[in-house]
């Protein structure tokens, strides 16, 4: 029989050691568990000594508002959580047990419901334990019980996981562990997922009789190559079903917390989505998969929130070579068109970029693949981040132009008071119609190479660029 568990122990090391899962699939198939339902007060007592633990649920209430849950979802730290009492934090190393119960009584004394623990509960975890990628790339990963992540201050998934329960189970909030697969390090929309090889660990907890899903892990850094980077979020506190499913498989499938569990093969399909490309976007017009097959080009539409817009940057898989003014987005309103072309046939991965209006960096949020079965001639002129407002830039949107055709140059744009066409020296201003809309006809001379569009609040002031066209 030892020889029996030692085998099934060795096949269930994976990235993260998430040796757990095997006790609860053995737990969930002895039987159903009975259960009480936790409180539904909106509000409970700040006291550090509480009722007692509700016994866990097996039957999950998805909750029909994530409103007052997503309040949490701020990207900053509680500072409370961040400056620990000295004396509390000094039984860290020499006394976890009592570190827990003095760190417990600390939030409940200083928090106004039971989202509010389990936010500090969540930042607790995520400042103070760092990921320990050596031991993580060494395959010798350590003791993951609460009490060594916590003096060491190293954990892999299983023992972010691990603490953030211990916590939540002295502060009588319903929590348990989770394990599955997730796309993390390694993984792409170009490679294989492996839905049913455990790799991560993650947590379920229960608030006034409602489920959601955190991973501390993730919203405590990431990972740059070999090297673990402190970095903290909120992007998988309390995130919904439907969107961490893009990225977390658990194998239990009662933990989707969807109302139609998805099937492996089903999760494999869906395209690497993370957090931040549904806080800022809706209806997207396309189903968007994985691996998605077209003829040589895309376009599909969505809702985004002011202040930012999507990029997309375009690469071919074979040789891994960033292909040029493959993609355009038109924004109108609050709805962005996005154009993706495709220059032969073969595959092709599409990333995603979030931008805040006027920022000079995006950052990513999304990657999928597209298999093209033919060559598209078109390509789109350069865009750049600007500080412009309401800006839509109707035509033209394919280059190269020609030298010496006219084109019909129009753009709309809601802060600025001038719009220039400019090549060398020389600036074109455009005419600004009766429904807002700069437009001109522009002959392009003959002797330049490429031209840009300008905007500017007078026209003696200082041009910034917002697309730039080739010319042949």
């Amino acid at each position: 029989m030892k020889k029996l568990l030692i085998v099934l122990f060795i096949g269930l090391l994976t990235n993260c050691s998430t040796i757990g899962g095997i006790f609860e699939q053995i737990t969930n198939n002895i039987g159903s568990v009975q259960s009480s339902a936790n409180s539904a007060s909106t509000n409970s007592s700040t006291s550090s000594s509480r009722t007692s633990l509700p016994t866990i649920s097996r039957n999950y209430t998805i909750p029909t508002s994530y409103e007052r849950a997503y309040s949490y979802r701020t990207n900053t730290p509680d500072p409370r959580m961040s400056r620990i009492p000295q004396n509390i934090e000094t039984h860290r190393v020499n006394n976890p047990n009592e570190y827990i119960k003095q760190i417990a009584a600390y939030i409940n004394d200083n928090s106004t419901d039971d989202f509010d623990r389990v936010k500090k509960a969540h930042d607790l975890v995520a400042l103070t334990i760092r990921y320990d990628a050596a031991n993580f790339w060494a395959n010798t990963v350590p003791d993951q019980g609460y009490q060594n992540v916590l003096r060491t201050r190293l954990a892999v998934c299983e023992g972010y996981a691990n603490l953030f329960k211990r916590l939540c189970d002295e502060l009588n909030i319903p929590c348990e562990k989770i394990t599955g697969y997730a796309r993390g390090v390694g993984s792409s929309p170009t490679a294989v997922d492996t839905p049913n090889n455990s790799n991560h660990a993650w947590n379920l907890v229960t608030i006034y009789g409602e489920s959601y899903l955190v991973d501390c892990t993730w919203d405590s850094g990431y990972m740059d190559g070999r090297v673990s980077r402190q970095r903290y979020t909120t992007d998988y506190l309390f995130l919904k079903p439907e969107h961490i499913i893009h990225t977390h498989f658990p194998q239990n499938s009662r933990h989707q917390l969807l109302a139609t569990p998805m099937s492996a093969v089903q999760y494999s399909a869906l395209p690497f989505l993370k957090p931040k490309f549904f806080e800022l976007t809706e209806a997207l017009s396309i189903n968007l998969q994985k691996i998605n097959r077209v003829n040589n080009a895309l376009s599909f539409n969505y809702l985004i929130k002011d202040e930012y817009n999507l990029s997309y940057r375009v690469n071919d898989v074979n040789n891994g070579r960033e292909i040029q003014n493959s993609s355009f987005v038109q924004r109108n309103g609050s709805k962005e068109i996005a154009f993706i072309s495709f220059p032969a046939a073969g595959q092709y991965s599409v990333s995603i970029f979030y931008w805040e209006i006027g920022a000079r960096q995006g950052s990513s949020c999304g990657e999928f693949v597209v298999e093209a079965s033919s060559a598209s001639t078109v390509q789109y002129p350069t865009t750049y981040s600007s500080t412009a407002r309401d800006l839509l830039i109707i035509s033209p949107i394919e280059m190269p132009l020609e030298r010496g055709k006219t084109y019909n140059f129009r753009v709309r744009v809601g802060n600025k008071n001038m719009v220039a066409i400019i090549h060398g020296r020389t600036f074109v201003q455009l005419t600004r119609g009766s429904d807002g809309i700069f437009s001109t006809d522009f002959e392009v001379p003959t002797n330049i190479n490429s031209l840009s569009i300008g905007v500017a609040n007078s026209e003696r002031g200082q041009y910034e660029n917002i697309v730039q066209y080739q010319v042949r």
